[in-house]
Formats: structure tokens, C-alpha cells, sequence
């Protein structure tokens, strides 16, 4: 059922989606953060951070209702493995494919979700942090009545 703001709605219909897709060696499951982050030892490794992205984007679709564009980064975060890259890139393959031109069931203002690939691999993530992240945006377009 949907709350009081379409983007936090967003997050959460992302979460259940990455979570039902049962990607195997996924142990930290998908974790919603209000900035992307990771201390160590406050969550499992590896995961998928879920977090608003960017200002909204909007526009004029009709007379009564305004298109709202909101943006969700989707990162896994791990720690650096050559031997786990092939699993990691078959994790984001599969989200890309479950969330690109797809709605949200449930929410009934949502007509799509579209992919915007970041970089595969952060290097300064790697470089900086010693830590594996791969991330891309999520934009849910909403068509929202005016008040």
C-alpha cells in the first residue's frame, strides 16, 4: 500500500524486487540507506545499497498531473574478490534486467522504471576504500496529480 512520499514507496518496491530475485551469495540483502555508505561490520557483506539519487526531475504531462522523475542509486557493495567478479556482474546483469522498463505493482501513479548505467566497477571506491562497488540509477517515472 502506498505511504505518504512516491519516492520512499520506490525504495522500498526496489527492495522487494532485488530481494525476490534470491541472488545466490547475496548475504546482506538489499539495505535502504539515506546516503550510500558502508562502515565496517554494521552491515553484511556483500550487499545492495538502495538510496535516493539526485534531484527529482520533473515535467508537465497533462492539464492535472505532473510527471516526477525520482532517481534510486542501486550499489553493490563487497569487498574487493577477482574470484567473486563473475557473480557480482551476473548480480547487476539481473537487476538491470528486472527493474529496466518495468512499473512497480502497487503503486498506481508509477508507468516505468528506466536503468542509467554508472561506472560497472568505482575505482576510487577500490582504490580509496578497498572495497568492490558497482552501482547504477534507477529514475521511477510517476504521474502525479497537482493539489
Amino acid at each position: 500500500m502506498p505511504g505518504i512520499s512516491n519516492h520512499f514507496d520506490t525504495l522500498l518496491a526496489i527492495q522487494q524486487r532485488i530481494e525476490g530475485l534470491s541472488l545466490p551469495g547475496l548475504s546482506g540483502g538489499a539495505v535502504i540507506q539515506e546516503v550510500a555508505t558502508y562502515q565496517d561490520r554494521t552491515v553484511t557483506l556483500p550487499f545492495i545499497s538502495l538510496s535516493p539519487y539526485g534531484p527529482e526531475k520533473l515535467g508537465n504531462e497533462f492539464n492535472d498531473r505532473d510527471g516526477a522523475y525520482y532517481g534510486v542509486l542501486v550499489a553493490i557493495v563487497a569487498k574487493p574478490d577477482v574470484n567473486s567478479l563473475e557473480t557480482r556482474l551476473g548480480w547487476r546483469q539481473t537487476i538491470r534486467r528486472a527493474l529496466n522498463n518495468t512499473s512497480l505493482p502497487g503503486l498506481g501513479q508509477n508507468y516505468n522504471l528506466t536503468v542509467e548505467p554508472e561506472n560497472t566497477v568505482d575505482s576510487k571506491a577500490w582504490f580509496d576504500r578497498n572495497a568492490f562497488v558497482s552501482g547504477f540509477i534507477v529514475r521511477a517515472f510517476f504521474q502525479e496529480p497537482r493539489l
